[in-house]
């Protein structure tokens, strides 16, 4: 089903996502659909945790969680719960419109996260982290590494939550941006990108995550030139201080406890004010955003025996240790925002904090899918925003009312930091799935379950596109919480892909940005929801997480060089390697690109979207001016194939033997091209990539060529757009003799 990954399949429905496209029979997609796999939030939700107290406390809560028996706070009862707008049972779209602008200054951008691009996991003095001894990277001598259930000699093990065809892939090397850094903002800067959002590593800022240990200051002046070379890209930086990524020296049971301490507020608390009090005096300068923790839910929640780390032994009961991680998460967030607020606030920031939810739409009307579906919301994305963009500065009345003791209490203290502490709501949202009404609770307590029949699967198992699931949730955040102004910090689509040739030919990924940024727009304009951003997931392929290297949701292809890594707990020979890895554009990127170049959709089958260029626009005739040697001009030649050429400078273009004509050996694919600089005392390996915007050459040395005469990239772009289009036939064609 990955050809048509981001059309909406909705049982009962005729559907037709895409312009052109012939309507599918509803009943005949749910046959399709019950080859997908099934997903995480389904082994979730089928989990039977006892509920907290007496048989009959227990009894008594779950009556009434369920609405089974009068109560005067419903909560969220079926007699109380309204089907969800802006759409009805039954009504769901059947497509897209890709036309239509988006609001004067609204913010387009890619993200990424500090463990699962950067590499250099043991250099520098950077310590380790949770997910290198998850992961079972050989952290032995590092900062951090002697932890009490830490490896202490290598192979080091792998944790159990790490998925079986993803054993032995780390963090180690991941995409090597601590080296790359400079060209992936070449990058960044030829797709006309202006707002990047990264994360900042905690252990590699402070090793063993106390400011008393040691600050490393080789660190410090990494983060500092990155910020200063986006900043001369043109390119504005969002920093996130805590993507998952827990100094290890900070999880070390009995004595450490990291985010389980039940001490509130745990000793992490300070150590975390600490560290970003170092990352606001060093970087507020130039750093205008900041989010204090990515998705909280997925590093308690799943943290606890669900495949993200630490998830270990100590801290995998489901009645205790998610809530008690959460509330330590919670009063270090308003501690960091206070301090931002009353020490920074002459920075002239903005700081929040970024949840996470996908949609649960009720399988049916009936009052009691309504009423799980709401439910299963609330009790994930709820738990995290009530206190914050509530009334109150506490927790959903109705998870308390299930929960009870189980579920910590703030001071009023507490509630008064916590109450506001956000000047932007950051929400992640991928997927969506059905909920219907359960008797037994589930992990969360939502006595709801989980299902996807009728939504397309990408290649993560749980993860189920609608755009028009995107549209509902915006509307739930902002209906709940008074219309706060919303950033959506991450959004995306896995797809497999082997080599850069079937790589950047991602049309799923193509339509589910397409889709889901025309749903976006409509709950901007019909619905009255205050979105502010879009940040695409993510720049480029990388670690991801518990699955390693084996799925993909970058708009800009990966070669990871896979070689050897002695540093591997296992297959050392199949891991990413440094210095050698390539990097090529995806379909998807280009659409992107011409979005926010326009700010507005952009049908992809139009003959208005170009599509991604061919190697054919590095070739002119003339000569190229290089603005780093005084005299010198280039000639680019390629062969027939496209994707070898060669280089050829006048006798100003070489530092080395003066009055030879220096000849560069280069490679290229797509937009990319990898030049040996070294005949004219160069790098070897200078990756560069094409500005369509300004016909011009982005290195990664931060020179810019501009190529006078370019070939016209709109014809040399055909070939793209008609390949596109082939894979567009060919993916209706596909489903039609699956429908056979």
């Amino acid at each position: 089903m990955d050809g048509d990954a981001a059309i909406l399949l909705t049982p009962g429905v005729e559907v037709e996502e895409v312009p052109g496209r012939r309507r599918i029979g509803g009943s005949a997609v749910v046959a399709l659909a019950a080859f997908a796999s099934v997903a995480l939030v389904v082994a979730l939700s089928t989990l039977h945790p006892t509920v907290p107290g007496s048989s009959d406390t227990a009894q008594a809560s779950k009556l009434s969680i369920i609405g089974l028996e009068e109560s005067g706070d419903c909560a969220p009862s079926p007699e109380c719960t309204k089907y969800p707008e802006p759409i009805a049972s039954g009504k769901w779209p059947s497509n897209y419109k890709l036309s239509g602008s988006f609001p004067e200054g609204f913010i387009w951008g890619f993200g990424t996260a500090a463990y699962q691009v950067e590499g250099a996991f043991n250099e520098d003095g950077r310590g380790a982290s949770i997910w290198d001894t998850f992961s079972g990277a050989d952290t032995t001598g590092m900062p951090g590494g002697d932890c009490s259930y830490c490896c202490k000699a290598a192979p080091c093990p792998i944790n159990d939550g790490v998925g079986a065809k993803a054993r032995g892939s780390t963090g180690n090397v991941a995409c090597d941006m601590y080296h790359t850094w400079r060209s992936d903002i070449a990058l960044m800067k030829s797709m006309g990108l202006k707002h990047y959002r990264f994360s900042i590593a905690w252990p590699r800022v402070v090793p063993t995550g106390k400011i008393a240990d040691g600050v490393n200051q080789k660190a410090l002046k990494w983060y500092d030139n990155f910020i200063n070379a986006l900043i001369e890209a043109g390119i504005i930086p969002y920093v996130t201080l805590y993507h998952w990524d827990l100094p290890q020296a900070l999880l070390s049971p009995p004595q450490e406890e990291g985010w389980y301490s039940t001490d509130y507020p745990g000793k992490v608390v300070q150590h975390f004010v600490d560290y970003a009090d170092l990352c606001f005096k060093t970087f507020g300068d130039r750093v205008k955003t900041w989010v204090t923790f990515n998705e909280a839910w997925t590093f308690t929640f799943l943290a606890s025996g669900f495949g993200k780390a630490p998830g270990i032994e100590q801290y995998k009961d489901m009645n205790i240790h998610p809530w008690i991680a959460g509330h330590n998460i919670l009063l270090a967030h308003a501690e960091v925002v206070h301090l931002y607020r009353t020490e920074y606030s002459q920075q002239n920031g903005e700081i929040g904090i970024t949840n996470n939810c996908d949609w649960r739409e009720p399988k049916t009307d009936d009052p009691k899918d309504v009423a799980a579906a709401e439910r299963a919301v609330l009790f994930q994305l709820g738990w995290f925003s009530e206190p914050i963009f509530g009334s109150e500065g506490d927790y959903p009345p109705e998870m308390k009312q299930v929960y009870g003791q189980y579920l910590p209490s703030f001071t009023a203290e507490q509630k008064k930091k916590l109450k506001g502490s956000a000047d932007f709501y950051g929400f992640n949202h991928y997927g969506t799935a059905w909920a219907a009404h359960s008797e037994e609770p589930g992990a969360d307590r939502s006595y709801a379950i989980v299902s996807e029949e009728g939504f397309p699967k990408a290649q993560s198992k749980w993860l189920f596109g609608s755009g028009w699931g995107f549209r509902k949730i915006l509307n739930w955040i902002s209906r709940r919480y008074n219309r706060p102004k919303i950033y959506v910090t991450e959004g995306g689509w896995s797809l497999e892909a082997q080599n850069a040739a079937n790589g950047v030919d991602d049309l799923p990924r193509v339509q589910y940005y397409a889709n889901y940024t025309s749903a976006m727009l409509d709950a901007i304009n019909e619905d009255n929801v205050d979105v502010k951003a879009y940040f695409a997931w993510s720049l480029m392929d990388n670690y991801e997480w518990e699955r390693g290297y084996i799925e993909r949701f970058g708009a800009t292809f990966v070669d990871f060089a896979f070689g050897d890594d002695s540093f591997a707990p296992t297959d050392t020979e199949n891991q990413p390697t440094s210095g050698m890895q390539t990097r090529q554009r995806k379909m998807s990127g280009c659409w992107l690109e011409a979005v926010w170049t326009g700010n507005a959709l952009v049908d992809y089958q139009s003959e208005d979207f170009e599509g991604c260029v061919n190697s054919s626009v590095f070739f002119k005739e003339g000569f190229i001016s290089d603005p780093n040697r005084s005299g010198c001009q280039w000639n680019i030649s390629l062969d027939d194939t496209g994707t070898s050429g060669t280089i050829f400078g006048n006798t100003n273009c070489s530092s080395i033997s003066s009055g030879s004509i220096p000849v560069i050996t280069a490679h290229f694919g797509g937009g990319s091209v990898l030049a040996d600089f070294s005949p004219v005392g160069g790098a070897s390996r200078l990756a560069g990539y094409w500005n369509r915007a300004s016909s011009s050459i982005e290195w990664g040395d931060g020179s810019t060529w501009s190529v006078p005469n370019a070939s016209n990239t709109s014809k040399k772009s055909l070939g793209i757009r008609a390949g596109m289009r082939a894979s567009v036939a060919l993916a209706c064609l596909a489903v039609f003799l699956l429908l056979m």
